[in-house]
């Protein structure tokens, strides 16, 4: 089985790559669920080795003056190694963009794009989340044959700060990888009832009581406030 890798490439290649690789994986895995819904087999063991996120690495080695930037993201701190696995390349992909063309740009890192060593969990390949449901497959079952969600694989190490750097392994190219995205991605459809690519791009967080009681008295404070300006 090829790796799917390629080097040197642009930015705009490298996302083309990214999604056609993700749609590959998806579609695959979508495939074996339907037959195995159906009573067929589970999968063998090279059919699940592709049901994989595609991972983007960056390689930055750095042969004169170090770019001066203040912007705060496309840019890089040391030489060396970056890789990220990625999920819906193709929404995300004016995001993507932003972020690689400077570091291509002006650092002169090269781009590869490959399959990755991170599964990629069943539940995140069905669209509506229900197409299993007329299925004679138990969850046990599904989890037994295919990826599946593991909160102990949902890590924040890089955002909280505590990932370490080991010799020869690359250093973290995103905040999150490709199963920790999906996973919020769900978490918007489990909260929300609405399918995340609909979600605007500001998320009110109303967890607790508390919250809501301080919106409710902020809310009658400005209405308050525009009614004493309206009667003056």
């Amino acid at each position: 089985m090829p790796d799917g890798r390629e080097t040197a490439l642009s930015p705009d290649q490298a996302v083309d790559r990214l999604q056609a690789m993700h749609a590959e994986a998806v579609q695959a895995q979508r495939d074996v669920l339907a037959r195995f819904a159906a009573g067929g087999a589970p999968p063998d063991p090279e059919e699940r080795r592709r049901f994989r996120y595609p991972e983007l690495r960056l390689v930055w080695e750095p042969s004169g003056p170090i770019p001066v930037t203040r912007r705060a993201w496309g840019k890089f701190q040391a030489p060396g190694t970056y890789a990220t696995t990625v999920t819906q390349p193709g929404f995300f992909r004016p995001y993507l963009l932003e972020q690689l063309r400077p570091l291509v740009a002006e650092y002169g890192a090269s781009i590869q794009v490959r399959v990755s060593d991170q599964e990629m969990p069943y539940p995140y390949v069905l669209d509506r989340g229900d197409e299993l449901a007329n299925s004679d497959a138990s969850p046990a079952e599904l989890a037994r044959h295919f990826p599946a969600p593991l909160l102990s694989a949902v890590g924040d190490e890089v955002a909280d700060g505590l990932w370490t750097y080991e010799e020869g392994q690359p250093r973290p190219l995103a905040l999150f990888d490709a199963v920790r995205v999906d996973y919020s991605l769900r978490r918007l459809l489990h909260y929300t009832g609405a399918d995340w690519r609909s979600i605007q791009p500001w998320i009110l967080l109303t967890n607790y009581q508390r919250y809501v009681d301080q919106f409710v008295r902020w809310g009658l404070d400005e209405l308050a406030a525009a009614a004493a300006r309206t009667t003056v």
